[in-house]
């Protein structure tokens, strides 16, 4: 009876401290996505990123089995590869970003729609920094990645903001334009308001920008 009694209670304290561990880590993580959803996305500041892609780094070493934290470390990457003045830096940040990704994904263990759709992004903005070089390879690593994506959960909101904004960007004479980009991105806007997050600090970004973008088909 002693040794039973012993032993559950080590298991309550070991609950306790895994609980402790997990409030900690769920803070930490709203704290940096609080921050990441301040910057202003107009003119996004590049010093606040990094400070935000740091401290997700941060928190992934201490939590090294969660894949989230790679995750919002490569977004914030992936956005100072869009706002970095030179191709050097913008390559730099990106390259940066695709390699947590790729750490993400092995942590995660299995395929998950959010990085494959943040691997289109990746993408996107790389093709942006150099497009009549990088139009060809990298469209089609973006068409792969949201491809790959959909097959996984065709109800993410992203991959449909991800093609609008693609066409909403793209001139007329290719093919592009807000007129094209508008089925597109009122799709986008239906599933997001059907999207529930599977937690608090898992992706939801996208929507304020599918409005705006909308804003402008009118």
């Amino acid at each position: 009876m002693k040794k039973l009694l012993t032993i559950a209670l080590m298991f309550v304290f070991a609950t306790g401290i895994a609980w402790a561990q997990n409030e900690k880590y769920t803070q930490a993580m709203g704290d940096g996505i609080k921050a990441l959803l301040a910057i202003d996305r107009s003119k996004p500041d590049p010093k606040s990123l990094v400070d935000i892609a740091n401290r997700f780094e941060r928190i992934a070493a201490a939590e090294p089995k969660e894949w989230l934290p790679k995750y919002y470390a490569a977004y914030a990457n992936v956005l100072l590869g869009f706002v970095a003045p030179t191709l050097t830096e913008k390559d730099q940040y990106l390259d940066k970003a695709n390699a947590l990704l790729k750490d993400a994904e092995g942590i995660a263990g299995k395929p998950n729609d959010e990085i494959e759709i943040l691997k289109a992004y990746q993408s996107q903005i790389h093709l942006a920094a150099d497009p009549m070089n990088r139009w060809q390879a990298d469209g089609e690593k973006f068409q792969g990645f949201l491809q790959s994506a959909k097959s996984i959960n065709a109800e993410n909101p992203r991959i449909y903001y991800l093609e609008g904004s693609s066409l909403f960007f793209t001139p007329e004479e290719y093919g592009g334009g807000k007129k094209v980009a508008k089925p597109m991105l009122e799709k986008a806007q239906q599933k997001f308001s059907a999207f529930k997050p599977e937690t608090a600090i898992h992706p939801d970004w996208g929507k304020m920008e599918t409005e705006w973008m909308l804003s402008q088909t009118n």
